[in-house]
């Protein structure tokens, strides 16, 4: 599984040739915007460090950038593994 491409709140895994997009959870961005107390932030890039672990740098409104990981979910994992083995 790699990561393939990123856009907003959307990102793509490769798997064997096959493409899954799926949208970043929304309990994961929710945290980030209670910790931070935002309603709004820009994701500037997602990178793969390891399979289906992730940082993510986003950017507030006041310019201030954070990292944060996000992990696949076992279910998407699944799901990736279901449908290309």
């Amino acid at each position: 599984m790699n990561l393939f491409n990123y856009s907003d709140f959307y990102y793509v895994i490769e798997h064997n040739n096959e493409f899954f997009e799926f949208e970043i959870e929304d309990e994961f961005l929710d945290s980030i915007s209670e910790e931070l107390d935002l309603e709004q932030f820009d994701i500037l890039s997602m990178v793969e460090i390891s399979e289906g672990n992730f940082e993510i740098l986003i950017k507030t409104p006041s310019n201030e950038e954070k990292i944060y990981k996000y992990e696949l979910s076992s279910e998407r994992r699944n799901y990736i593994l279901s449908v290309t083995e």
